[in-house]
């Protein structure tokens, strides 16, 4: 059976696209929408990076002492959409089939 490990970070991915451009949004602004960060961390000027990682995803965003969104200053996503339903139990019935094509070869000889 499948186990999808990397759906969270699809799903915080797609989180963070359907909020298109967020230049100058507010951090309660991305937040009420994408979820908490998972850090932050205080940098020059008053400025804050906040980061979001989900397995397979991770983005980090610089904001304004005014908390605002200034720009991406990282993100990487490493994950492949999820196969379609009943394509494992397409693999197994053609592997089930060619055993029994193997094992009826077998017996003729």
């Amino acid at each position: 059976m499948y186990t999808d490990v990397t759906g969270p970070g699809r799903r915080l991915c797609g989180r963070f696209k359907a909020l298109g451009d967020m230049t100058g949004k507010t951090v309660d602004e991305i937040t009420s929408v994408v979820g908490p960060p998972t850090s932050r961390s205080a940098m020059a000027h008053g400025q804050m990076l906040l980061q979001w990682q989900a397995t397979g995803y991770h983005i980090a965003m610089m904001f304004s002492a005014e908390g605002r969104m200034v720009g991406i200053t990282h993100e990487s996503a490493h994950f492949y959409d999820a196969p379609p339903p009943g394509c494992l139990g397409v693999v197994a019935l053609v592997i089930v089939m060619l055993s029994a094509a193997w094992i009826a070869l077998a017996l003729v000889r």
